[in-house]
């Protein structure tokens, strides 16, 4: 499969046209670890979601095309440094990785989702504590070191399937849920006919956005990102992707 499509490629930097060439990365499509199912920004079946889209779309308006293998984060960070991928995504300065970082180009809106009826009032993470929580994988990590700190001093759990926060939470067998807005209520779309997620929330709002970038064992192929992330960013192609899956 041509990785380089030839109008786009001559549109590239000087330098970084010269690049591509040395490499020879017109010789291979580019490969992307990716996380699990995780709608909207992550649809694995469809090998597709807002994160899919836009690296691709990235990519495509430098000439170059992206395939995604995806896998648990755990196998997704084994593997990355087996280097069975060219590329990981959803990474940021909390996770040790070796290699070379894009730009960022998504933010995660991460939240505690509570059942209204429990009326639980939390205006800070540190009220977090002694209350039962199940939190994505790495939540302890990647929510900075406050959160780190609650999650030492409460029943607290990290899971896989982003689908049993929901499932937990509804069910009575938690109190709170830390997830991604988007993800938790794509969720309950898809768990309406096996689950009753027609109980008001309660959303709070405790931690700031959470910046994502893709890291790359090669410069050159995350100079070629980069450009591409510029290019849709300024040809509206970004913002209508953000449209299309989160409203």
């Amino acid at each position: 499969m041509t990785v380089i499509i030839l109008r786009d490629f001559m549109r590239l930097p000087l330098t970084l046209w010269l690049l591509l060439v040395m490499v020879g990365a017109h010789a291979s499509t580019i490969s992307i670890g990716a996380s699990s199912n995780r709608p909207p920004y992550i649809l694995e079946d469809a090998e597709s979601g807002l994160e899919v889209e836009i690296i691709r779309a990235a990519f495509a308006a430098v000439g170059m095309e992206a395939s995604f293998k995806f896998y648990s984060r755990k196998r997704q960070l084994l593997f990355y440094g087996k280097e069975r991928f060219d590329g990981i995504m959803t990474v940021n300065s909390s996770l040790d990785l070796t290699g070379y970082p894009s730009d960022i180009y998504i933010y995660y809106q991460n939240v505690a989702i509570s059942l209204a009826e429990k009326q639980i009032r939390l205006e800070r993470v540190a009220d977090l504590q002694n209350i039962s929580i199940a939190a994505f994988e790495d939540a302890s990590i990647l929510l900075g070191g406050e959160f780190y700190k609650v999650s030492k001093r409460t029943i607290y759990r990290e899971l896989d399937t982003t689908e049993n926060q929901n499932k937990m939470l509804y069910l009575g067998r938690i109190d709170v849920a830390v997830a991604e807005k988007y993800v938790f209520l794509a969720n309950n779309l898809r768990l309406a006919g096996e689950l009753d997620t027609s109980k008001a929330l309660d959303i709070h709002e405790l931690f700031p956005r959470t910046a994502y970038r893709l890291m790359f064992r090669n410069s050159i192929v995350r100079d070629a990102f980069n450009e591409g992330l510029r290019k849709i960013r300024e040809n509206g192609r970004y913002d209508a992707l953000v449209k299309q899956f989160l409203h």
